[in-house]
């Protein structure tokens, strides 16, 4: 299932398209109870970032996310200046100082592989980790995205212990956070 669709950046059409997103995920929970828990994590992820816009708390829903739907608490959300490759840390959960000092280094790495609509994860189906990003000890990045343009990326690290990778329901968050997450920010902060 594809989510990524062409968003205006203002708050209306992206909480229309969110409240369009939540409708479908419970018609498709009903339709397709074969393929609840996807469609309910894909709902709950969509209607945590939905409700925070509205309080200002988007990068805390982000958090929580990643914490209590993708096994991970270890992240960091970063905006990455187009001109000067320079990093701005919005937020970050369970990293040591020097994890946080490598990443600042490595921004132009990031700034790379950022791609509008792509979430990246660090091993390829055959379970080969990228040898770039995998070395620092990052499991995903998602884009995160103003119209068509990357600004920044949601960087998660390690999973829970009692997490061996990301499975198919995963795929699908990820996805749907490369998709809204971005927006979300960029209207919380015009707020």
């Amino acid at each position: 299932m594809s989510l990524n669709k062409g968003l205006q950046s203002g708050t209306r059409p992206l909480t229309d398209a969110m409240e369009e997103g939540s409708t479908e995920f419970r018609r498709l929970a009903i339709q397709f109870p074969s393929n609840l828990s996807v469609w309910t994590k894909l709902y709950a992820a969509n209607q945590t970032m939905l409700l925070a816009m509205g309080h200002q708390r988007v990068i805390s829903a982000l958090v929580e996310i990643c914490s209590n739907l993708l096994g991970c608490e270890e992240l960091t959300i970063l905006e990455i200046d187009h001109t000067t490759g320079k990093v701005q840390f919005l937020a970050s959960e369970g990293l040591s100082s020097q994890q946080i000092d490598t990443i600042a280094q490595t921004a132009r790495q990031f700034k790379s592989r950022i791609d509008p609509g792509s979430p990246h994860i660090t091993s390829d189906e055959d379970g080969k980790p990228d040898s770039g990003l995998g070395q620092l000890g990052i499991s995903a990045m998602v884009p995160l995205w103003k119209d068509a343009e990357s600004s920044g990326a949601l960087v998660l690290f390690q999973l829970l212990p009692q997490r061996s990778g990301f499975d198919a329901e995963d795929r699908e968050v990820l996805q749907l956070l490369s998709t809204y997450a971005g927006p979300c920010l960029r209207s919380q902060n015009r707020g």
